[in-house]
């Protein structure tokens, strides 16, 4: 031991010199070595790139969190200062936004367009209406963390100064579009009333593919190459070989005449009357009869019917009459505090209270023939004008009695109840047999289902715990038969192969079902949820039985059998797809040529006569058509390309050939997804030019209408003049960015 370290004595300047040396070479050669060798750098690699920049994965998450970092102070700034958070805007915090806003504050910077430390206090200033201190806005940046690290608020500024670049280079953008630019009005206006009716013959570019010569397997690998990340969109000129997100899913189908037709063979006329019975009060009450109308004069009724049945006591009483003798009153008769006398109606007000009162009719005969059925009231204590009539009354009973003294005192009476008006049953029995078939057709197709659910539930289940068994020996358990259930229950079976949403759709039937589902934040409580949102949902269980129905009233019951991620195929697996495409793209001036050649030959006279009568049939009488139109999508809506039958996908570039071509004569033009190109021969155009001036300078150009097409017109402008530049700054993404979270 002493010899080992006289040793290290003896040679320990020499040693340290070596340590030094090894911890030099460590420092500044290791890492590279590191990174050559998949170390530590290889980690962290670059995700997008831009000529002069790139962002590795810790940089640009780093990037993202600073944006929420900064949306968080701004939010808590606002609240400080007693703003509603919720309402105000916040800066966008997902990757593709951010890398976009990035190359925005750059184009601007370029232009001289710069943020400025004023400038940013100042944004600050109007954000919280002047009323954060400097003390606050520390507060507020102190309990920030990134991780565990505390938030230094240069690099909190420093977003949001990149952030502010950015808007201000978008603001310039749309002023430049304030306010319709010069023509758009008129344009527009065209577009949306401006009609043509066309002669169109379509020329199919598939159908020239065959005489395309094969390509070689460098040109396909290319071109396999710039499309295999792209998914395939059926309006897109371009090809895109990636695999789509596809389902296999098992359907059984109830349809609805069917059972409508079996659940009425099960309606007896017992179940009509019974039903009747139970809802004629309230749902087969018949309208009101209109009011009677109101006599000319209800002083004097023309009926002598009429007359008689007038309440006495609006009888005029002649006052130069000797009053009779007054018998006595009876105890009825006399006021008491319990009931005190009815107010006395005057000639005035007599009318009035007929009309508004239900009052029985009283006459002036003997007691044993008055009707009594009302207490009695004091008699009028002044008498009436006239009393001749009332002693006529009296003599034509066989004795003389005081009119005022046998009177019987009118009171209101109850108002009866009125009698209900009914609906015979013979006039509601077919409706009343129709809603009964159709309930219990329902009902049916809703035991059957209810019972469908049970058993797939139960299926599901027995197969979770077989897979999570494993290599246990025990048998798979049996899925449902489809055509067994369909067989036994009276259903229509349906199971798909591999399949995207588009596809899905196109079909039609269950592709284009829904269902309503509860919704409490909808003004009804319940919102329409579409098949296709419930069945290719992210997340979506395979096995969860699941319910539809179509505008037909047609019931479906289905589930989802597996499912296949988006993937991007090899070139041997995508090559037939990939040569098919490469042909349709070769063939597209063929087409192109052909469909002129044609258009031109139709100058002349009309297409059937050019094309020949093989080929007569063809071709398509189409129209009238405005360019744009609002269709089914309602008031409000902003306008679309119109779709008229007999025309496939017809874009911008089909419409603006047609509406450039006067009538009488040929054009040419590819529909949208350049698979067809259609010879064209304008028919007619109305109204032309000349009127539809005079209506566009009378309705001043319809501005809320033309605003909606500018509108649209606009955010595509946008959209090509961020392509632009994003194509000009060279932006490549290494992988698919992340959505905001």
């Amino acid at each position: 031991m002493a010899g080992s370290f006289n040793f290290f004595r003896k040679y320990q300047r020499s040693m340290l010199v070596a340590v030094a040396v090894l911890a030099m070479l460590a420092f500044f050669v290791l890492p590279p070595f590191l990174q050559m060798s998949g170390g530590p750098a290889s980690a962290d690699p670059v995700v997008v790139t831009w000529k002069g920049g790139e962002f590795r994965e810790g940089q640009l998450d780093r990037a993202v969190a600073m944006r929420t970092l900064t949306n968080r102070f701004l939010m808590e700034a606002a609240a400080v200062a007693g703003r509603d958070a919720s309402q105000l805007p916040a800066f966008p915090e997902g990757e593709e936004l951010i890398v976009r806003e990035l190359l925005l504050a750059r184009q601007a910077e370029e232009i001289g367009l710069t943020v400025s430390n004023t400038a940013i206090n100042e944004f600050l200033a109007v954000w919280t209406n002047n009323m954060v201190r400097q003390d606050q806005f520390d507060q507020i940046i102190a309990g920030l963390r990134y991780g565990r690290a505390p938030v230094v608020a240069a690099d909190l500024f420093g977003s949001l100064r990149t952030a502010l670049t950015a808007r201000n280079m978008l603001l310039l953008f749309q002023t430049g579009f304030s306010g319709d630019p010069p023509g758009w009005s008129w344009d527009f206006y065209k577009r949306l009333e401006q009609a043509a009716t066309v002669e169109a013959y379509p020329v199919a570019v598939e159908d020239l593919a065959v005489s395309v010569d094969p390509p070689n397997e460098a040109e396909l690998r290319v071109f396999f190459d710039r499309y295999k990340n792209d998914l395939p969109v059926a309006r897109s000129p371009d090809p895109g070989f990636k695999e789509p997100f596809r389902i296999r899913y098992a359907a059984l189908k109830a349809d609805r005449k069917k059972f409508e037709e079996e659940a009425a063979k099960t309606i007896t006329d017992e179940d009509v009357k019974a039903f009747y019975e139970e809802n004629k009060e309230t749902r087969f009450r018949a309208p009101a009869p209109p009011p009677a109308e109101k006599p000319a004069s209800a002083e004097q009724p023309s009926d002598p019917a009429a007359a008689e049945s007038t309440p006495a006591v609006e009888k005029p009483v002649d006052a130069d009459a000797a009053p009779a003798k007054q018998p006595d009153a009876s105890p009825a008769a006399e006021p008491t505090s319990e009931a005190p006398p009815a107010a006395e109606p005057n000639a005035e007000t007599s009318s009035e209270m007929r009309r508004q009162l239900r009052v029985k009719p009283v006459s002036l005969l003997a007691d044993d023939a008055a009707d009594s059925s009302g207490p009695a009231t004091e008699p009028p204590s002044e008498p009436a004008a006239d009393s001749g009539k009332n002693e006529k009354s009296a003599d034509s009973a066989g004795e003389t009695v005081d009119a005022k003294a046998t009177e019987p005192a009118q009171t209101p009476a109850e108002p009866a109840e009125p009698e209900m008006n009914l609906r015979p049953l013979e006039e509601v029995a077919d409706q009343i047999r129709q809603q009964l078939t159709r309930e219990r057709a329902t009902a049916t197709i809703d035991a059957i289902f209810s019972a469908l659910a049970g058993d797939l539930t139960a299926y599901a289940e027995d197969r979770a715990v077989w897979q999570a068994r494993g290599d246990s020996g025990q048998p798979e358990p049996v899925a449902p038969d489809l055509e067994k259930i369909a067989e036994k229950q009276g259903l229509v079976a349906e199971q798909s192969d591999w399949i995207a949403a588009p596809a899905a759709a196109e079909a039609g039937g269950i592709g284009g079902s829904f269902e309503f589902v509860p919704d409490p934040g909808s003004r009804f409580g319940i919102r329409q949820q579409r098949w296709l949102e419930m069945i290719f949902a992210e997340g979506s269980i395979a096995l969860r039985p699941i319910t539809s129905r179509d505008a037909e009233g047609n019931r479906y019951f289905s589930w989802k059998q597996a499912e296949q991620e988006e993937r991007v195929p090899s070139f041997a697996e995508a090559r037939e797809t990939v040569e098919k495409a490469w042909r349709i793209v070769e063939a597209r001036p063929l087409a192109q040529q052909r469909a002129a050649e044609i258009a031109a030959a139709a100058a002349e006279r009309s297409l059937p006569e050019t094309v020949g009568k093989e080929q007569a049939e063809a071709v398509r009488t189409v129209g009238p058509f405005t360019w744009l139109t609002q269709g089914s999508a309602g008031f409000g809506a902003p306008p679309r390309i119109s779709q008229p039958k007999d025309l496939v996908f017809p874009g911008e570039a089909f419409m603006q050939a047609v509406f450039a071509t006067p009538a009488g004569m040929s054009t040419s033009a590819f529909n949208e997804p350049q698979t067809i190109c259609y010879a064209l021969r304008v028919i007619t155009s109305e109204p032309d030019e000349a009127e539809l001036r005079t209506r566009f300078a009378s309705s001043r150009g319809e501005p809320q209408r033309v605003a909606m097409v500018a509108q649209e017109a606009f955010a595509d402008v946008f959209r090509n003049w961020i392509e632009g530049l994003e194509t000009s700054a060279g932006l490549t993404w290494n992988r698919e960015p992340r959505q905001m979270r």
